[in-house]
């Protein structure tokens, strides 16, 4: 078969970075039985990587059907048919494929007719998009991953990702004005023209106001603040919330009542799916211990793990999480991120920790043990432990 494809039906596999090795296999089991799945993440980010990683380790590299709807510049697919008739030329030339691949389609006029059909045939179908939804099919997220953190390098991180293009880049006012560049990107991609926004610029002053926010928040009190700055409507406010949830630029966060054992919806709190996003559009001022309380979130999530806000009677504490272990019990761990200077002040927050009677672990996270002079580190099931020192071992014991 010859290596150099007509047009857009090739992707440029010559480097990739081996990221997502446990979802491939298991977009590769979930191909085999549904024959079809959705992949989900930021625009061009880990993505497409996640897909020229997916057909080198499947060895499908040569038989494979690509079309992104952002490469057809000339606009010449237009509805299923055009599809359809690409598709066919494509089989002409190199052999009906092995698996279809789809991006940024959603545009397309029905498009899902297409889809129906060649489902029908007996074709494997990757739909790579964030704001269309088809009942019953497997949805898979492919962020970034984390194994790369070590204790050294996670205020860099947290600062500017890990994003292999950004690693390259050594001075940090590069690195700012190239992710400012890759946001925008974003923006202007999967919010303007994905939802169709009439105003990018109050969308953004709205997103960026939300990047500086880290205190649990029902939509009205965000309203509220906001109106008082720039006019909008609550219905606008909730829509480009809803937006920016589809386009995985954030995730929702509610509280969850030990006591009650129940969620609590009325408020919600919103981390960004990468830190360098929260940062970016607030110029790279966002404070740092909500960047940290942002990639420790992030770190939980790609770890597939269900993430509250805990609140136990009227303590509150950052993180509670939870999730299903091999034999089907559900692994429960409680984490309060201090920031207090006095030790007497810390001993309150263990006290309020052990009050939350379970067996579960809970973590005490502070910035320095040697700066707070401290020598005991566990009391009971709470374990006072350096935030850096937590981020490395969770990321490797997961």
């Amino acid at each position: 078969m010859n290596k150099n494809r007509l047009n857009y039906f090739i992707l440029n596999k010559e480097s990739f970075i081996d990221s997502n090795s446990d979802k491939v296999l298991s977009i590769a089991e979930i191909l085999n039985e549904q024959r079809l799945i959705i992949i989900k993440w930021l625009r061009n980010f880990w993505k497409l990587n996640f897909i020229k990683e997916f057909l080198s380790k499947t060895k499908t590299e040569m038989s494979y059907f690509y079309f992104n709807k952002n490469d057809d510049i000339e606009d010449t697919i237009t509805n299923e048919k055009d599809l359809e008739n690409f598709l066919n030329k494509y089989i002409q030339i190199y052999k009906k494929p092995k698996i279809i691949i789809l991006q940024n389609i959603f545009n397309i006029i029905w498009i899902k007719d297409f889809i129906t059909k060649i489902y029908s045939e007996w074709y494997k179908i990757i739909l790579i998009w964030n704001n269309i939804k088809i009942s019953n099919i497997k949805e898979i997220e492919v962020g970034s991953n984390y194994n790369n953190i070590n204790y050294n390098n996670i205020d860099n991180i947290s600062t500017f990702w890990l994003w292999y293009n950004i690693k390259t880049i050594e001075q940090d006012f590069l690195k700012k004005n190239f992710l400012k560049l890759t946001t925008s990107d974003i923006l202007l991609h999967d919010i303007a023209k994905g939802f169709s926004v009439k105003s990018i610029d109050l969308y953004i002053f709205t997103i960026t106001f939300l990047s500086k926010i880290n205190d649990y928040i029902s939509y009205r009190e965000f309203h509220l603040i906001l109106n008082e700055l720039k006019s909008i409507s609550l219905k606008t406010l909730i829509d480009y919330i809803d937006y920016s949830i589809q386009a995985r630029i954030i995730k929702k966060v509610f509280r969850f009542d030990l006591k009650t054992n129940k969620t609590i919806s009325s408020k919600a709190k919103y981390y960004f799916t990468d830190n360098w996003i929260r940062n970016s559009l607030f110029n790279f001022n966002v404070e740092k211990r909500i960047l940290t309380e942002n990639l420790i979130f992030n770190i939980l999530y790609y770890n597939n793990f269900s993430i509250y806000w805990g609140v136990n009677w009227k303590f509150s504490f950052t993180f509670y999480w939870e999730k299903e272990t091999v034999d089907s019990k559900k692994e429960k761990i409680h984490i309060l991120i201090s920031y207090e200077t006095r030790k007497d002040e810390l001993r309150k927050e263990v006290n309020k920790l052990l009050k939350i009677w379970n067996s579960h672990q809970k973590f005490l996270l502070v910035d320095s043990i040697e700066e707070l002079w401290i020598k005991k580190l566990q009391y009971d099931s709470v374990t006072i432990m350096e935030i850096n020192e937590f981020i490395s071992s969770f990321k490797q014991k997961n």
